[in-house]
């Protein structure tokens, strides 16, 4: 993939996706947090899971959409996805996962590898009804940071003055 492409922002609905995570870490314990308030079945296949999932899967979205496959990644495992988060610690793993799912025409983030990736994950603000995803592309994390700032004191004030 030929890094500094451009991505188009687009909002889609993840309800009932199946979402293959390969990695049970705080990468992907954060990418879980994103995908569960929009519907997102979680997939996670891994040996072990860090204490940010398995708090995770005791909330009642949790209990109810994270299904954890106590193994390695296999090749097995991406059938019937909709999407797949290689987060891994394993970067040649990760990489590997990517082309498996070019190879099926599935969207794959690679967590460990930019160029590696079909989308990102934005910041996600949710506020009075209305979500923003804030992206810099992965170059610039804290202008992200303080324009989501912007956006929540922009609501506060807001709602001060109502």
């Amino acid at each position: 993939m030929e890094k500094n492409k451009s991505f188009f922002p687009v909002f889609i609905s993840m309800e009932g996706k199946h979402v293959l995570m390969a990695g049970g870490g705080r990468v992907a314990a954060r990418r879980a947090e994103s995908l569960l308030p929009f519907g997102a079945k979680i997939h996670v296949v891994s040996p072990a899971l860090s204490e940010e999932i398995k708090k995770l899967r005791e909330t009642p979205e949790g209990r109810e959409r994270i299904i954890w496959k106590k193994d390695c990644f296999q090749e097995s495992c991406l059938a019937g996805m909709d999407m797949v988060l290689a987060a891994t610690d394993d970067e040649a793993l990760n990489h590997r996962i990517a082309e498996l799912c070019r190879d099926r025409k599935l969207p794959v983030n690679n967590a460990s590898c930019q160029a590696d990736c079909d989308f990102y994950f934005p910041a996600i603000l949710r506020e009075e009804g209305l979500v923003f995803g804030v992206s810099s592309g992965g170059e610039d994390h804290r202008k992200v940071r303080r324009v989501c700032g912007e956006i929540r004191e922009y609501f506060r004030e807001r709602n001060r003055q109502l």
